[in-house]
């Protein structure tokens, strides 16, 4: 039973067609101020695209607080801290290197989307 709580929302343009990335971890692109969704593992997370902007400089809006749906990569599960994988999807977080974007508070598998809490930018996994 996903569900997202929005306690802070963002607005950004995209760098390109994000239509279909909704619930995908973004980053900031490439030219000033807009977005685009990660695409390493290392990205340092900036929320997770809530809507589908169909083209560069549309609007998207960019959950960074509170819970949110996200799609899984790989298998989650609940309480893992979680980030982005290489495509801006969930995967959990687990070694000291890894930046983490957030805790599943549920389980899920490849293609689900689950809800995570969103924790600060720029935290390690241990």
């Amino acid at each position: 039973m996903s569900q997202q709580i929005g306690i802070l929302d963002i607005t950004r343009k995209a760098e390109k067609d994000l239509s279909s990335q909704q619930y995908h971890f973004v980053e900031m692109g490439g030219a000033a101020g807009q977005v685009d969704v990660c695409d390493a593992v290392g990205d340092l997370v900036l929320g997770v695209l809530q809507n589908k902007p169909n083209a560069a400089n549309k609007l998207c809006t960019i959950r960074v607080m509170g819970t949110t749906k996200v799609v899984c990569s790989g298998t989650v599960t609940e309480m893992a801290r979680v980030g982005t994988s290489a495509d801006g999807k969930c995967v959990v977080k687990s070694t000291a290197a890894d930046l983490v974007a957030g805790i599943a508070l549920e389980a899920g598998v490849v293609g689900d989307i689950i809800e995570i809490l969103l924790t600060p930018a720029a935290q390690r996994a241990a």
